[in-house]
């Protein structure tokens, strides 16, 4: 048996029934870019509408066909094998559950930290104090009668907000 024989037949008994060639016809791909741009298109044409929070949605399952059309054709699951699928599906869901920790954590930050939970007075002005510094300030004119028979107010210091660049 010459050299060419024996690789060949050991090759054949490595065959996995992962390996399974597919070619996708021109068609598909053609009819996969339209797709998209079609999506694309009715993404931009939401964009215009004012249609509150449906426009989160929208654009949410927008771009949730437009990732399944991409995985489906271009990355060739709806060919190959289920558990590839599964696994693809299975990363999406930790992703999900990754930003969902990570929102949550964003959004309680500072219940324990009274320092991390002082959020500016004015979020159009970031830089002109939180409110600890009112606190800070109110403990300051209570301790002194004088400026609290005066009448005087509390104020916090603000920052004018930075000038709009030339057009």
């Amino acid at each position: 048996m010459d050299h060419a024989a024996t690789h060949d037949a050991h090759a054949a008994g490595h065959a996995h029934e992962d390996f399974h060639p597919h070619v996708t016809p021109v068609w598909i791909y053609v009819a996969t870019w339209v797709a998209l741009m079609v999506l694309t298109a009715i993404t931009y044409y939401a964009s215009t509408l004012d249609l509150g929070l449906a426009n989160l949605a929208i654009a949410l399952i927008i771009a949730t066909t437009k990732a399944t059309i991409v995985a489906l054709f271009f990355m060739h699951l709806k060919w190959d094998l289920r558990f590839h699928a599964i696994i693809f599906s299975f990363s999406l869901i930790f992703l999900g559950i990754f930003i969902a920790f990570t929102m949550y954590d964003t959004e309680t930050r500072g219940r324990n930290d009274p320092v991390q939970a002082d959020r500016p007075l004015n979020v159009a002005n970031p830089y002109g104090g939180g409110s600890r510094q009112k606190e800070l300030l109110e403990m300051k004119y209570a301790s002194d009668p004088k400026k609290a028979e005066h009448g005087e107010k509390i104020e916090v210091r603000t920052v004018p907000p930075p000038a709009e660049p030339p057009r």
